[in-house]
């Protein structure tokens, strides 16, 4: 089987790094959370991925408060019309 080295380190930092952009990032933030944890089972198996496995966590994280500050976004951009008729 062919070493993945890395692989879902970089995968998990892409998802991350484009869950960032403001309202269509949702849609990566599942998948830096997948590929991190992903990652993070992986390098457990493998000793020799320490760094990689600091990257996999940063992403799950990442994912996870991007998600919610995604989430409240969204929940802003509803509530907007909302607000402006009571005024």
């Amino acid at each position: 089987m062919e070493d993945d080295r890395g692989g879902l380190a970089a995968t998990a930092k892409a998802f991350a790094t484009y869950s960032l952009v403001p309202y269509l990032g949702i849609l990566f933030c599942p998948g830096a959370v997948l590929f991190g944890s992903l990652g993070v089972a992986r390098s457990y198996r493998r000793r020799n991925q320490a760094g990689d496995r600091k990257s996999c966590y940063f992403s799950v994280i990442a994912g996870v408060v991007v998600l919610l500050l995604q989430t409240l976004l969204w929940w802003i951009l509803y509530k907007a019309p909302e607000w402006a008729r009571e005024f």
